[in-house]
C-alpha cells in the first residue's frame, strides 16, 4: 500500500511517497520525491536515505563518596549503516513550480529487522534532506524492515537448537512429552495451530492449564537490561484433574501484528519460547516450554 507524508522548510514544500511501508530485506522499494516552492528558489541537491538505529538500555553502577553503590539506567544509541540515494542535483524552481523525481532504495539484505521493546529496539526510517544554503530542511517517514521466514531458516541468525523444528520435546514437574507448532517459524499477525502431547504422569488437581508465547528483548552489553513480552496467551483447561494418562490436546490462535521478530544485532537480540503452564495451588507452577523463532512475514 502506498504511503505519503508532507512537510516544508527553507521555502520549499516536500512530499515523500513510498510504494510500501513494510520493507523486505534484499529488495528495492520504489518511491517518489515531490518538491515545490511558492516563491521560487534554488537548492543544491536532494537525497533520500534509509537510516536505522539500535537503541538499548543498561544498568550502570557507580560508587558515591561514601563508598555506597548507586545503579542508574542508561540508554545508548548506535546508528546502523545508512543507504543514501542522490535523487536530484542542483535545481532551480520558479514560483509555484513542482518538481517530482522517482527513486529506488535498496533494503539491506540482512536487515536487521525492526524490533520494538522497552529495553531494546531496532528502528528504521526513510529520510529526505534538501541541501539549501544556510538551512537543510528534511522529512522523515518511519518504516518497518520485516524479518522473512527465509532468513531465519537460512541460519543467518543464531536461534536455539530446536526453535525451527515443528516438534520439540518438553518436560517439567514430572511431566514429559512434546509441543508441535505450525507454521515454523511463527509469523506475527498470522494464525497458528499447535498440539501438546504428554506421556503418562501422575494426576494432579490444577487451577488451570494456560498457554503463553513469550518474547524476550535484551541488550547484550555489560549490564544490559531485558524485557519479557507475552505476545499471545490462551487457556487449554480450567480447574480439574490433569495428567494421569497419556493424552494429546490441540490448540490454535492468532498472533498480534507486533514488531517483535527474532533478531540479532551488535548490541542486542530477541528470543522466544512457547510455555504450557500448569497452575497448581500452593506450589510452583511447572512450565513445559520449547524454544521458537518468530518472523515478520511469510512473504519470502
Amino acid at each position: 500500500m502506498s504511503v505519503e507524508i508532507h512537510g516544508e522548510g527553507g521555502g520549499f514544500a516536500i512530499g515523500l511517497s513510498l510504494d510500501r511501508q513494510d520493507l523486505l530485506p534484499g529488495r528495492l522499494v520504489d518511491g517518489a520525491l515531490r518538491i515545490s516552492s511558492k516563491q521560487g528558489g534554488t537548492f543544491r541537491g536532494a537525497r533520500v536515505t534509509l537510516v536505522g538505529q539500535e537503541v538499548y538500555r543498561y544498568d550502570q553502577t557507580t560508587m558515591d563518596a561514601d563508598g555506597h553503590p548507586r545503579t542508574q539506567i542508561r540508554s545508548a544509541t548506535k546508528d546502523l549503516p545508512p543507504e543514501p540515494i542522490a535523487v536530484l542535483g542542483a535545481t532551480a524552481l520558479g514560483a509555484g513550480q513542482v518538481h517530482e523525481a522517482r527513486f529506488q532504495i535498496p533494503v539491506p539484505s540482512l536487515g536487521p529487522a525492526t524490533f520494538v521493546s522497552t529495553e531494546y529496539t531496532v528502528r528504521w526510517a526513510v529520510e529526505v534532506t534538501i541541501d539549501v544554503p544556510g538551512f537543510d530542511p528534511h522529512l522523515e517517514m518511519p518504516v518497518t524492515i520485516l524479518q522473512p521466514t527465509g532468513l531465519l531458516r537460512a541460519g543467518v541468525i543464531n536461534v536455539a537448537q530446536f526453535a525451527l523444528y515443528p516438534d520439540a520435546g518438553v518436560d517439567a514437574g514430572g511431566m514429559e512429552g512434546s509441543i508441535w507448532l505450525d507454521p515454523v517459524p511463527l509469523v506475527v499477525g498470522s494464525p497458528f495451530r499447535g498440539r501438546l502431547t504428554l506421556s503418562a504422569s501422575s494426576a494432579r488437581q490444577v487451577q488451570e492449564v494456560r498457554l503463553e508465547l513469550r518474547v524476550v528483548g535484551r541488550s547484550t552489553v555489560s549490564g544490559g537490561r531485558s524485557e519479557t513480552i507475552t505476545l499471545w496467551g490462551g487457556r487449554l483447561f480450567g480447574p480439574g484433574t490433569f495428567g494421569g494418562v497419556a493424552r494429546t490436546d490441540e490448540f490454535s490462535g492468532t498472533l498480534p501484528a507486533r514488531p517483535v521478530p527474532t533478531v540479532e544485532t551488535e548490541h542486542g537480540r530477541s528470543d522466544a519460547a512457547f510455555h504450557v503452564i500448569v497452575a497448581v495451588a500452593w506450589a510452583r507452577d511447572p512450565h513445559l516450554l520449547r524454544d521458537v523463532a518468530i518472523c515478520s512475514t511469510a512473504e519470502v
